[in-house]
């Protein structure tokens, strides 16, 4: 199911101010991959911030990295000057993971927490980062499979057959792509993070506040509705723990792969793949 650019652009520009305080999971997700990112990177620049967003990477890399050989790219302009705000002048471009406003051969190193769940073409955007990295760069992402707010989905099934959460690639298809497009020595990762909440409603002010709301461009655009938002909630009430509170499951994928001396053609020499 495709997401809608427009609305993904529009949805996190209007998110920019609140989306620190509320993005609990994102945070985390970031602070495992910049531990990866520690063990992994050799020291080489540029770096590459793919998906930005408020510019959360660079404050945590600001102490280590020069800003100077950082750049950051985002769909969202707003969330741009946002963490420009914070930061000062740095290296930020608007633009699209799908279409890089990169030439070929710029970067040491290329970074993405949490963002390739926006693609409607993961394997272009894998295309564009290994492109634009330098003979043997790095790649290192982090985004969501599909046991993500799986609550969510149960919950709304109940309700209607509309796409209410957007769709995610599963861990082993992401590899695949990361091979066929000609990344080399790829390392693929799962783990599930589960949030628990007081009730269903600041789940969803959470989701908001973040703009990670549903993008597909098939949802149905009406308002969600007095009746049918209570539905939502008595539904979520089976999911409460023992605890009282209620969990939201997010399947967190990571990995990692090079960009080889020779690239492949994008169709041949797929290569293995270790699963965790």
């Amino acid at each position: 199911m495709k997401v809608s650019k427009k609305d993904v652009q529009a949805s996190f520009s209007g998110a920019a101010a609140s989306y620190d305080q509320a993005a609990v999971v994102q945070n985390e997700i970031l602070e495992r991959l910049l531990e990866r990112l520690d063990i992994l990177h050799n020291g080489e620049m540029p770096l590459l911030d793919l998906g930005s967003g408020t510019g959360l990477a660079a404050r945590r890399l600001a102490a280590s990295v020069d800003l100077q050989d950082y750049v950051a790219v985002d769909i969202s302009e707003k969330m741009l000057a946002y963490a420009g705000n914070i930061l000062g002048k740095y290296k930020c471009v608007c633009g699209d993971a799908e279409s890089l406003p990169f030439a070929d051969n710029s970067f040491a190193t290329v970074i993405s927490a949490s963002t390739l769940q926006w693609c409607n073409d993961v394997g272009l955007a894998f295309s564009e980062v290994l492109r634009t990295l330098k003979t043997g760069g790095l790649f290192l992402f982090s985004t969501f499979g599909p046991d993500t707010l799986s609550e969510i989905k149960a919950c709304f099934d109940s309700i209607d057959s509309n796409p209410h959460v957007n769709s995610f690639v599963d861990m082993h298809e992401l590899g695949d792509l990361l091979a066929a497009m000609g990344f080399a020595d790829i390392v693929m990762e799962s783990e599930i993070i589960t949030l628990e909440y007081p009730d269903p409603m600041q789940l969803l002010r959470d989701l908001q506040a973040t703009g990670a709301t549903n993008r597909i461009v098939d949802r149905s655009r009406g308002l969600l509705g007095k009746q049918r938002l209570n539905k939502f909630l008595q539904e979520y009430q089976k999911f409460q723990s023992g605890n009282g509170l209620y969990p939201a499951t997010y399947e967190v994928i990571y990995g990692h792969g090079f960009r080889p001396d020779t690239v492949n053609n994008p169709v041949q020499g797929w290569q293995p793949v270790k699963f965790f």
